[in-house]
Parts: structure tokens; C-alpha cells; sequence
């Protein structure tokens, strides 16, 4: 499908959204947008319509490509694997907590292993109240079986935990016989098929007071498989590493268990979330800065309107005083201002210059009588389309004069026109000053360079 039909698409579904959501009704906000859009008629046919048509057909197509972008890198990333950087992983500091984190290992550079690796935080005095003691002896119960059904016959793996009520509570276990269950709880087999009874002894940590906590499970042999016995000596080693390295700020990874090396990959957070959201915020700053540029685009045009007035005046004094009436003073200057702009009698310039708003007013007016609008109604309607007191002012003025005779007509416009050429330079000095507090940003950062480009050799003589 072309770009075109594209658009197009996105088109419809902006007008579809506009009429459903009633966006170019009237309403609080909306009326002072409207005049703008009116007065930029000279540089653009937008209607309040069409204008939140484009709006919105450009916001879904920005959320259309981000939403895109999106499932690309999430299809990309989906996964996708790297080497946990200097095959170590930085430790929790104290407070933080043990962590966990999800890795796979490769061993001899070829098999791949999903494991779970749990970083101790470093260690420190826990302050914790005597309640989670409570708390965590009642979570324990729960745990310590496992996936075995009780106590009573255990062949799995038992869960004693070194954290309980939320990390509040610390454990360390201790087993009697030796060697039937480590202090993880993992079985390290037993050979009696009538089971062995084990003493569990749990060492409850909080607040500085410790609890004793007691309980017995009968263990009964059980095989593991060849990737269960490589599992659980990977998790050996790295549990070993970790507690020898728990006073470091790192854990360093094993290279090796037995023969087989090991290298470690870390799963790459997938940005589809980010693309997504971003898309989405940008759709929405778009939208807003449609309506940014919009009131941009007006001020520059008022401010345009106050400078061309003393001579849009000093031209009519002039036209006036030569013997030419209102109208034909109107079709004199608007005639002029076309042939500079190079479409007058069929020029057809491609390129125009600059457009200047208020001679564009009165080609405007000047079409309006023509096509039969009364003449002293143009004119007002010329002073309410400048939007500004001055040539409100002005076209009411005309507008009097043409029913009560122009007498007097030309020494009031010369008066007004000197009035507004000392106002002209006054709005002309506040523009520059506004001018100069946009370059205050830019004089202080290029004060910054040259002190730095000043200190900096300074501090490095030393």
C-alpha cells in the first residue's frame, strides 16, 4: 500500500474520532483557537475541522509506528541472552536484602541452563521487633515440607529458608546426623530404606534475640538424574562462592564444576514497555504542540500587524492626499502588495515572499466588495479580522466616513499614523528586549565553557 492511501486510512480515522468525540464543537479553550485559525487564512486554509482531523490522524499514526517499533524489538529482544558482564554479579548492599536473580549458564560452551541464583546481601545487624519472630516460626511450618507431604516421608528437597516475614527474620539450620540434609534443605541422599530420622535446628535471628526452633523428618533415599546431580553442584559452587565472598561488594561467579566449564548469560531486558510508552508520549506531545505552534504562529502575526500599521497609514495619507478615494486606495495598495508578491495578472510565481498579514486583509476586503459585499461593511469586517483595537479602530473610521464624507479623513490618518510610528518604536524596543532574555540562556552556557576551558588547565599544572 502507498504512503497516500496510508494517510488516507489514518484520515478517516481522524475524522471518525473527531465526530464521535465532538472535538471541533465549541467549547472552554476552543474560541480563542478559532480566531487564530482565521487570522492565519492568509498562510493556511485549516478549519477548526480539519485542523483536529490532522491532529489526531498524526497521533495515531505516531502511536501506530511506536506501537510497531514495539513489537519488533520485543520479537528481537524475546529470549535474548549476554554474558553477565565480567562474569560477576554485584552484591545487595546492607539493608537491601538477598536477591535473585534469573541467568542461565553455558557449560562448555555449547549446553545451556536456566538457573535461579540468590545474591546474599551484604551482611549486617538486623533491628526487627519481637512479633515476626511469631510470624516467621508460623511461616516455616508451612515451608519447611516442600513438595513433600509431611515430614513424616521425605524424598524431596525440604525448604528451610535463611529469610522469613518478608526478610524481617533471619535462620540458619543446622541438621543432626551430618550429611543426610544440607542447610539448604537439599537431600544429600540417604542409603536405609527404612528412612533416617533427622533433627532440623532452626536458629530464628530478630532484633538481637534468637529462637530455637525444633523439628524432625524421616528421609528416605531417592535417585537423581545426571542433570539434577550437574544442577545442584552448579548451585553448589555458587552458593560456596557467595559465602566465601560475602564480605566483597561482588560475587564471583564459578568458571568451572568439575571438568565442565561455565560461562554466564544474563537475560537482556526486552524495551518493548519503553518503545511503547515513549510512542505514546510523544503522540501526546505532538498533540499539544499542534496547538503550541498554532498560538506561536498568531503572535507572530499581532506582532507583524503593530509594525505594519504606521505604514500601511503613511500609504493611505499618501493615496489620499493624491485624490483617490477609500475604495480605490484599498485596490491601489492591495494591487501593489500582489505584484510584489509575484501572482498579479498571472505571473504565477512558484516561490512568494514573505507574507505580510495585513495587506493580505485588504486584497481580502478588496475581493469581498467586489464580490458585492457593501463597502463600508468591508471595512469593518477588515478591522475584525486584524483582531487588534488599532485596526478595529480604523476600519470603523473608514467605515463613518464613507457615509458621512471623507473631510477631514486625511490629516486624522496622518495624525494617527504619527501617534502609532512612536508606538511602533516602543513595541520594537520591548521586542528586543524580549530578544535579549532569549540569549540569556546561551551567554550563561557560554560563560561556563570559558571557565572551564579557563580552569581546567589550571587544575592540571597542579
Amino acid at each position: 500500500m502507498r504512503l497516500g492511501g496510508i494517510e488516507q486510512i489514518y484520515e478517516k480515522m481522524g475524522v471518525f474520532l473527531v465526530e464521535r468525540l465532538r472535538l471541533d464543537q465549541p467549547g472552554r479553550g476552543k474560541q480563542e483557537l478559532r480566531q487564530e485559525l482565521d487570522s492565519l487564512r492568509a498562510v493556511s486554509d485549516e478549519t477548526v475541522r480539519s485542523y483536529y482531523v490532522k491532529k489526531v490522524s498524526k497521533a495515531l499514526m505516531i502511536v501506530t509506528a511506536g506501537l510497531v517499533l514495539a513489537v519488533v524489538s520485543f520479537l528481537a529482544y524475546a529470549g535474548r541472552q549476554a554474558g553477565v558482564e565480567g562474569q560477576r554479579l554485584a552484591r545487595p548492599d546492607y539493608g537491601e536484602g538477598d536477591r535473585r536473580e534469573a541467568l542461565a549458564v553455558q557449560i562448555d560452551g555449547e549446553e545451556v541452563q536456566k538457573l535461579e541464583v540468590t545474591v546474599q546481601e551484604r551482611r549486617y545487624t538486623d533491628q526487627e521487633i519481637q512479633e515476626l519472630t511469631d510470624r516467621a516460626i508460623a511461616e516455616l511450618e508451612r515451608l519447611l515440607p516442600g513438595e513433600n507431604t509431611s515430614l513424616d516421608e521425605v524424598r524431596r528437597d525440604l525448604v528451610l529458608p535463611e529469610r522469613l516475614a518478608d526478610g524481617a527474620v533471619k535462620a540458619s539450620w543446622m541438621t543432626v546426623p551430618y550429611g543426610v540434609i544440607d542447610e539448604s534443605g537439599r537431600l544429600l541422599g540417604s542409603e536405609d530404606e527404612d528412612g533416617v530420622l533427622v533433627e532440623l535446628q532452626g536458629t530464628l535471628t530478630c532484633c538481637g534475640k534468637e529462637t530455637l526452633y525444633t523439628a524432625y523428618a524421616r528421609v528416605f533415599p531417592r535417585e537423581l538424574s545426571e542433570e539434577e546431580r550437574l544442577r545442584q553442584s552448579i548451585l553448589d559452587e555458587v552458593r560456596e562462592a557467595d559465602e566465601e565472598g560475602s564480605y566483597g561488594t561482588v560475587l564471583e561467579l564459578p568458571k568451572a564444576v568439575g571438568d565442565r566449564g561455565l560461562y554466564w548469560l544474563r537475560r537482556e531486558e526486552n524495551p518493548f514497555f519503553k518503545v511503547l510508552a515513549f510512542s505514546v508520549i510523544a503522540a501526546a506531545i505532538f498533540y499539544l504542540e499542534m496547538d503550541s505552534q498554532v498560538h506561536s504562529r498568531a503572535e507572530k502575526r499581532k506582532e507583524q500587524l503593530l509594525l505594519d500599521y504606521p505604514d500601511l497609514l503613511w500609504r493611505m495619507t499618501m493615496l489620499l492626499g493624491a485624490g483617490l478615494g477609500i475604495k480605490a486606495t484599498f485596490v491601489k495598495i492591495a494591487e501593489q502588495y500582489l505584484k510584489e508578491q509575484g501572482v498579479y495578472q498571472g505571473k504565477g510565481r512558484k516561490k512568494r515572499r514573505a507574507v505580510r498579514y495585513v495587506y493580505e486583509e485588504i486584497a481580502f476586503a478588496c475581493y469581498e466588495m467586489q464580490s458585492g459585499v457593501p463597502e463600508a461593511e468591508a471595512y469593518e469586517r477588515f478591522g475584525r479580522r486584524c483582531q487588534l483595537p488599532e485596526y478595529i479602530r480604523l476600519g470603523t473610521v473608514l467605515a463613518q466616513n464613507l457615509k458621512k464624507g471623507a473631510k477631514g479623513l486625511t490629516a486624522l490618518l496622518e495624525t494617527e499614523a504619527a501617534s502609532s510610528f512612536t508606538e511602533r518604536k516602543n513595541n520594537a524596543r520591548k521586542m528586543s528586549e524580549k530578544a535579549g532574555t532569549k540569549l540569556l540562556l546561551p551567554m550563561v552556557l557560554m560563560l561556563g565553557v570559558v571557565l572551564v576551558v579557563l580552569m581546567v588547565p589550571a587544575f592540571l599544572s597542579f
